[in-house]
């Protein structure tokens, strides 16, 4: 049984009030003496700003509460006084918040992270101040995302989860952006995963990740459909921005967004990279993530240019570079041709965008890189983080995750290609 108490008003965002909430779960749990009961079958209920919008058939629990845009601290209580428990906590469209955490009977643990809430509405416009423009969403983002609605989500899976309390207050916190396209974004639906949205589970909770990839966009596409503004006018200066392009920039059938690896491409990042700076940013760039395209055991690259162009414009710009082409190449030719797709959607029969397996691994090479103190970004790993050496990978059958660990949630309503 979950209980829930409002607390005081605390911040202004957006236009909307933000508010505290306490939530008490198991009614061993003595929770505050205002609490209401709230089970996991009161779905959301938009009058009251609070109730669960699980997946129907799924495996999780999905509590709502309707908040303002801005990053909010979560602090949750696990255990069960009657019985072992494993819990899996995300938040928003499935960023993994934390590593499993499995108690003994009686056992119990609180854990903080910082989750990140945004809209579509950009909150001002210079052209027409009357009405304020909006990120140009598609497919289900509108509908079914749980990234641009008004919303808070945090979910709990696993073997036996077991959730004492949570409570939410709004934060001021220091935030990691991330440009980029479908092997960056939060993905909501069956088996696809991105590194983005596992990211914060190698980062300290101090921070806030705030994910603006989107499948299918390219860096012009990015700027015309606003997702660039809506990035920008969320950012302070510290804050940190990670930019991973190419895949569909490349895309000469895709006349209308296609850039050239020698000419148009580094333009581009170099302006993006431009801009962020304008506004106090510290920017890394990364190289696209290898396609799984084998020839005699070993990776052809098919990003070849365009990973050169972002070496070397971060190498012009003295800044950090990550070379996930390199290393995701590594990654999978030391799984070899027969078991690299257990690192892919799509059941293995994706060959670019990855599954649960391949994104966390891809997104422990990248919080090496960002946590290192030679860096300069000032970014803390998690403190149970274990460096993964691409050539020597974990195996995709016995890594952190388990199958029950694993949130299900959507179909993918547009198919997502391979190419």
């Amino acid at each position: 049984m979950f209980a829930i108490s409002s607390g005081a008003v605390l911040a202004q965002a957006a236009g909307a009030t933000a508010v505290s909430y306490k939530f008490t779960l198991d009614p061993a749990f003595k929770g505050s003496a205002d609490a209401i009961n709230l089970t996991p079958v009161q779905a959301y209920d938009e009058a009251k700003g609070y109730g669960f919008t699980s997946t129907k058939d799924g495996n999780e629990q999905a509590l709502a509460v309707k908040v303002a845009p801005g990053d909010y601290r979560v602090r949750v209580t696990l255990g069960n006084k009657k019985a072992a428990s494993r819990t899996s906590v995300w938040a928003e469209d499935r960023r993994l918040m934390m590593a499993p955490v499995t108690l003994k009977k009686g056992e119990t643990k609180t854990v903080e992270f910082i989750v990140n809430v945004r809209n579509a509405s950009l909150a001002t416009s210079e052209q027409d101040a009357a009405k304020a423009p909006r990120v140009g969403l598609r497919g289900d983002e509108a509908t079914e995302s749980r990234t641009w609605d008004d919303k808070l989500t945090v979910a709990f899976s696993g073997e036996a989860p077991a959730v004492q309390s949570v409570e939410i207050a709004p934060v001021t916190a220091r935030r990691v952006f991330m440009a980029g396209d479908s092997t960056v974004t939060d993905q909501g639906g069956t088996d696809y995963a991105s590194w983005g949205q596992m990211l914060p589970r190698f980062l300290q909770g101090d921070v806030s990740v705030a994910n603006h990839a989107r499948s299918g966009e390219t860096m012009k596409s990015f700027v015309t459909s606003l997702r660039w503004d809506k990035l920008l006018s969320e950012a302070r200066a510290g804050d940190v921005l990670l930019i991973q392009f190419g895949h569909n920039d490349q895309k000469k059938q895709w006349p209308r967004t296609y850039v050239s690896a020698e000419q148009s491409y580094p333009a581009w990042l170099k302006t993006f990279a431009a801009d962020a700076q304008a506004h106090g940013m510290k920017v890394v760039l990364i190289s696209p993530v290898s396609r799984r395209s084998f020839k005699d055991g070993k990776i052809n690259n098919t990003l070849a240019g365009y990973d050169d162009a972002v070496r070397k414009v971060a190498g012009e710009l003295n800044v950090p570079f990550i070379d996930l082409t390199a290393k995701t190449a590594t990654l999978y030719e030391a799984l070899g041709p027969q078991v690299s797709p257990k690192a892919f959607g799509n059941g293995g029969k994706d060959g670019t965008h990855h599954n649960a397996y391949g994104a966390f691994v891809i997104a422990n090479y990248v919080a090496q890189t960002i946590t290192d103190p030679q860096s300069g970004l000032d970014l803390r790993a998690a403190p149970d983080f274990i460096a993964f050496d691409p050539a020597k990978p974990a195996d995709p059958q016995n890594f952190e995750l388990k199958p029950t660990d694993w949130p299900i949630m959507r179909e993918v309503v547009t198919k997502i290609s391979g190419n």
